[in-house]
């Protein structure tokens, strides 16, 4: 397992996410909510592999309980972030006292003194209200009931706030195909904040996988794109995620990669494709930049998308 350093954490570059352990989730889970041994066994073998970040958040079902249960289990504890949000803000005193209230069910399903890593699972949240935010959790940094602080957001959101936010994390979702917060200096803004830069949706919900010649005919607007990946692929000898994942963690700015996971297969297949992901030379990220910097926003955006299949780990 590779890792990397960002604010005093040694994580991972591939980070276990857990929505699947606490409900059913996603179009392409064909296998349900993992059973509690189930759950335990697919913690038990990502920490074998070197796993050592696993993300969630309270509102992902019962996966904070499981993972506390599990975390009872062990010696030696991963990184943890988990996320909060849904809040009124009618007043910073009110909702101080739903973050507080949030924060302490969190510790008690985690079974954890404090939170590593506890994240705003709303931007927006934090935009209506940025200096309340800033003062609430700078308190509950010096209570050392959280360790660091975060931000989940969207490409759509303006990575400048987040990088003034004075936070220490951000998770963001980043693809080979989307290059327009890369272009803008958005990423850089996060990377010059000293902020670890979590990725979701490496793989832009399985589109990487999808063979251009075997589309379905509301899909071939996928083509093109498609078509240069691809290419890409074969020119450079790798499989579509080896190319897809090498080129997040060639981008200096990355800390790690967060995929979710419904088997024990599939962790060992996210985590055997850490290994084999090489770093992309200069003229590499320059040849990508060039095939996908004018990608059709309708391929980027899923919403658009119509009876796509879908996988989101490696095949």
């Amino acid at each position: 397992m590779k890792y990397k350093e960002q604010q005093g954490m040694r994580v991972s570059v591939f980070s276990l996410g857990t929505v699947q352990l606490g409900m059913n989730y996603g179009i392409a889970n064909t296998s349900g909510k993992p059973s509690h041994e189930q759950a335990f066994a697919m913690l038990d073998r990502a920490a074998e592999l070197g796993v050592n970040h696993l993300d969630t958040s309270n509102d992902y079902g019962d996966s904070e309980q499981t993972i506390g249960q599990w975390l009872r289990t062990r010696e030696e504890k991963p990184q943890i972030t988990t996320k909060v949000g849904h809040f009124a803000m009618e007043s910073e005193a009110g909702l101080e006292q739903e973050i507080r209230g949030q924060v302490e069910g969190c510790l008690r399903r985690l079974s954890l003194p404090a939170i590593p890593v506890l994240m705003l699972h709303d931007f927006e949240e934090y935009a209506r209200h940025p200096d309340w935010m800033r003062r609430i959790f700078r308190k509950l940094k010096d209570e050392k009931l959280i360790v660091r602080s975060g931000i989940s957001a969207y490409s759509r959101h303006d990575y400048g706030v987040i990088a003034q936010s004075g936070f220490d994390c951000v998770q963001i979702p980043l693809n080979i195909f989307d290059w327009n917060r890369i272009s803008d200096g958005s990423l850089d803004k996060l990377a010059q904040a000293g902020m670890a830069v979590f990725v979701r949706s490496a793989f832009l919900q399985g589109l990487v996988f999808r063979d251009p010649a075997r589309l379905e005919p509301e899909m071939e607007f996928c083509r093109p794109t498609l078509e240069k990946f691809r290419a890409l692929c074969e020119k450079y000898g790798l499989r579509p995620e080896e190319l897809a994942v090498s080129f997040l963690l060639s981008l200096p700015q990355i800390t790690g990669l967060v995929l979710g996971c419904e088997t024990i297969a599939q962790v060992e297949a996210n985590a055997a494709l850490m290994d084999r992901t090489v770093e992309l030379s200069q003229a590499q990220m320059q040849e990508i930049e060039a095939a996908f910097r004018d990608t059709d926003p309708k391929v980027l955006n899923p919403a658009r998308w119509h009876n796509a299949g879908v996988y989101e780990t490696a095949k």
